[in-house]
């Protein structure tokens, strides 16, 4: 029998297998982690806390313009340089393994995010994306584990 959306928790539909990143990880290795992983923020962790969000388009910002003079292993270097302690945000907002899918979904909207950090005691636990929140409302995905 398959549970209504409005009992079904975040855990059931986080991704737990996320790329994490530290303070000192450089930009360059941080765009090229999240173009890996089709991702658009990467969360970034100390010994495990969770710490913020590196957003992609905030990375970005990080890089050269094209109408720049510098060499392309010029640019390479001044980026290993730049680390994502220099551009990372606390995040909107967080949730909790344990809260209900519809609050997920609200928090969502009221924060714009497309994307939370699911956060238990300090740590991170995964994300939950919209993609998730649409198939657990949709019936097209099953839980984890399930």
């Amino acid at each position: 029998m398959k549970k209504d959306i409005s009992s079904r928790r975040v855990s059931e539909y986080m991704n737990p297998e996320t790329p994490v990143v530290s303070l000192r990880t450089s930009v360059q290795d941080a765009l090229r982690l999240a173009a890996d992983h089709g991702i658009s923020a990467l969360p970034v962790c100390d010994e495990g806390r969770f710490l913020g969000m590196a957003r992609e388009k905030d990375l970005l910002t990080m890089t050269p313009s094209q109408a720049t003079t510098l060499s392309r292993f010029e640019i390479s270097s001044l980026l290993d340089k730049v680390t994502v302690g220099a551009i990372m945000m606390p995040p909107p907002a967080t949730v909790p393994p344990d809260l209900p899918l519809r609050e997920a979904a609200e928090i969502m909207v009221k924060s714009s995010s497309d994307i939370l950090p699911v956060v238990d005691q300090g740590r991170l636990a995964g994300l939950i994306s919209w993609a998730g929140l649409l198939d657990a409302a949709l019936g097209n995905c099953s839980p984890l584990g399930g």
